[in-house]
């Protein structure tokens, strides 16, 4: 009796050697990657920039940032 199913053939062992790569590289990738922690382009002040004076808090190495907030809640306003 014979049936239109096909018999089993093992995988290679080629093709189980680049799955296998493919997994510790996928591994590799995600444990790195977790443990590199967020990043970004880091630039630093020009050497002849000046430093803040007292009191300003613009134009200078070590000045603030503006910073836009929504206002709170008419209920988080009041005790």
């Amino acid at each position: 009796m014979k049936t239109d199913i096909d018999e089993f053939r093992p995988v290679p062992w080629r093709r189980r050697l680049l799955l296998l790569a493919l997994g510790v590289a996928t591994a590799v990738t995600i444990v790195t990657t977790l443990l590199a922690g967020p990043g970004g382009v880091r630039t630093r002040a020009p050497a002849d920039a000046p430093r803040c004076a007292p009191g300003q808090t613009s134009g200078c190495v070590g000045g603030t940032a503006s910073v836009i907030v929504a206002a709170p809640p008419a209920s988080a306003a009041r005790p």
